[in-house]
């Protein structure tokens, strides 16, 4: 849900915004007390001001107050602040503690902050962002720690605009939170209202001087509680963006006069792309083999940084290919370049690797550049990402269902890059058993592939031999905690051939009970904890209750297939009922047979489902709880068709 002002809401003004004063916010400050404030460990005041110039620089003011409420709060302890040299430059002007004994300690700066590198946030990667870090001396409950930054915008990341948020809900607890915007009257602005609920908050416009004033503020705010798995903040708090973009096409042409100008390919590459796709009959096949390449001969590694739009503008692909490195774009763009050679129309993206953005507020918040290929009607095909150096998959699953733009001469809206079906995210687990007496022996094998691949073979990728050989039998003991695991083999993570297979020997000493003629057989099958994806499928139901709508990480399957043969006839085995689940995208299934000698049992699970309200919790999680019930039973059977 949105609310839409363009140049600015006229009918938002409740009361008079209010900025507080150095004064008036400590002394307000002083009167909290933690009753006031019972979920939070400290409370805010914040002042923020944006002054912006005709061409979307300027500079912005930050006041901030906290005050530490409790023993946790006064751990918190430490304080730190960035800027982008390439487009920044940061003023620390003041740092105090006003003690809860009114003394006030005014902290020297160049004593107290140290300035490291800090390569950011995000794969938009720039080694110039710089970081000022310190710690507090001495805090005590009751104590306020003021701060006052300038950051002085040297150039916009996208020349003449400017893009700014302001929530109502936040994950801290603000007595007041004030933000001013001042810009010249003939800058035009979007401010997108999203997610909008009952929250009171303050908002004016004014005009002086041919500037115009907007102001917005909320006050006694309670913090709100994070919650793991939530869906994107994006979609959940009530908040405002602001941006001088009308529209997503004006983004993706900005991108695209970015990435053009280093394009041009040399006869090098010309000749490498005929080589590398030489023998493929299909669009797809030569996709596969330049995507194989650049992810795997191009290293990952910063570079002398670019001179007009560092963090987003690619090296020319020729510098790239001819030095094996670079970071996302150059990749993104070398892969598109040698496309493009290969007879494939390709460019390049800009991706919200982990998250959706809101579709409504055209803004240049994107975090990573990867790569598009068209079909021969012109529709995006393919999406490649080729800094993941060790996926199978040209997307890696971890970052479907992420907000993309294409970088486009024409202009392209923004876009979700599509979420695979369960079963391209499964994990097979076939265990073969040959049972004597009551002891048993064989083989497991486990199959994986999407997600579960991409995950192993990382995680093979990054292991010794002998670390990934505990990590395997620490999966397979989840079969049974008596098992002993041997002769363990597995896929080498760097053939790209295949999926990530694992096969072991396993003995299982008494895995058969036997009282008054009954043989007890462990219900191997529906034990999904034998796979370690399982675990963080469901950790998004360990929570007693959401406030919030949530999501899955993936969507995914497993299939678990068990044969069993005994020594001696089973007969009248009884296998435990189960609910086969078909519910909000979630569904289980159980298959048996038994015929004398040998039982066969194939067990399902899978998710489809991402998004889900924070109504569907509860009876969701009710429903998969009763599967983990499954995880104690037994099968049960006499041999010989009689008593012993």
């Amino acid at each position: 849900m949105k609310k839409i002002i363009a140049v600015l809401l006229a009918s938002a003004a409740l009361v008079l915004a209010e900025y507080i004063p150095y004064d008036k916010a400590v002394e307000m400050l002083k009167s909290v007390k933690q009753s006031d404030f019972p979920n939070s460990n400290d409370v805010f005041i914040l002042n923020k001001l944006d002054m912006l110039n005709k061409d979307c620089t300027g500079y912005e003011t930050r006041e901030t107050y906290r005050l530490v409420l409790n023993e946790e709060g006064k751990r918190d302890n430490s304080v730190f602040f960035y800027e982008d040299v390439n487009y920044d430059s940061l003023d620390v002007n003041s740092i105090k503690i006003i003690k809860v004994s009114g003394e006030v300690l005014d902290l020297d700066l160049k004593v107290l902050l140290k300035k490291q590198d800090a390569p950011g946030w995000s794969n938009i990667y720039s080694n110039d962002t710089k970081m000022y870090a310190g710690t507090l001396p001495n805090l005590e409950e009751g104590d306020i720690v003021f701060e006052k930054t300038t950051t002085y915008t040297k150039k916009a990341v996208m020349e003449n605009n400017f893009f700014s948020t302001f929530s109502f809900e936040d994950y801290s607890s603000y007595v007041s939170d004030h933000y001013e915007l001042n810009m010249p009257e003939e800058i035009q602005i979007y401010v997108h209202e999203l997610n909008k609920k009952d929250i009171p908050y303050d908002h004016t416009k004014k005009v002086e001087n041919g500037r115009v004033i907007y102001t917005w503020s909320k006050k006694n705010s309670q913090r709100l509680m994070w919650e793991s798995g939530s869906e994107d903040w994006n979609f959940i708090n009530h908040h405002i963006k602001i941006t001088t973009v009308k529209d997503w096409e004006t983004i993706s042409r900005w991108y695209y006069g970015i990435v053009k100008p280093h394009m041009e390919p040399s006869e090098e590459m010309k000749a490498a792309a005929i080589e590398i796709t030489a023998d493929a009959k299909t669009r797809e096949e030569k996709a596969s083999k330049l995507f194989y390449w650049v992810a795997r001969s191009v290293r990952y590694l910063g570079v002398d940084m670019e001179k007009n739009r560092p963090g987003f503008e690619p090296h020319d692909v020729k510098y790239t290919f001819d030095t094996r490195g670079g970071v996302c774009r150059d990749k993104a763009a070398l892969l598109t370049a040698m496309l493009r050679l290969a007879g494939t129309g390709s460019d390049v993206i800009l991706i919200s690797s982990g998250s959706r953005l809101n579709p409504e507020a055209p803004m240049v918040w994107f975090n990573h550049a990867i790569t598009v290929s068209y079909d021969d009607k012109g529709e995006p095909e393919f999406i490649f990402d080729p800094t993941d150096e060790t996926t199978k998959d040209f997307l890696p699953k971890y970052e479907e269902d992420n907000s993309y733009l294409i970088a486009s001469e024409k202009g392209e809206t923004l876009r979700t890059t599509p979420v695979s079906p369960p079963e391209k995210n499964n994990s097979t687990i076939n265990i073969y058993l040959k049972v004597n007496g009551d002891d048993a022996e064989g083989t497991v094998e486990m199959r994986v592939n999407g997600l579960a691949d991409t995950i192993t073979r990382s995680i093979f990728s990054n292991y010794s031999d002998h670390e990934t050989k505990t990590f395997i039998t620490r999966m397979i003991s989840g079969i049974n905690s008596g098992a002993d695991v041997e002769d363990i083999t597995y896929t080498d993570p760097k053939d790209f051939s295949g999926d990530i297979i694992v096969n072991a020997r396993v003995k299982i000493p008494g895995i058969i009970t036997r009282t008054d003629g009954h043989i007890f057989i462990p219900f191997i099958a529906p034990k999904l904890s034998i796979h370690f994806l399982y675990g963080s499928v469901m950790s998004t139901f360990g929570l007693n209750d959401r406030k919030f709508d949530f999501q899955m990480g993936g969507t995914y399957s497993m299939d678990t297939n068990i044969i069993m043969e005994f020594d001696s006839e089973i007969s009248l085995i009884s296998i435990p009922r189960t609910e086969d689940l078909d519910f909000m995208g979630f569904k289980t299934g159980l298959e048996s047979k038994n015929d004398g000698k040998k039982l066969e049992v194939a067990y399902h699970f899978e998710s489809s489902r991402i998004h889900f309200k924070k109504e569907d919790y509860l009876p969701l999680k009710l429903k998969l709880s009763a599967l983990s019930s499954a995880n104690n039973l037994y099968m049960i059977g006499t041999v010989g068709g009689e008593n012993e």
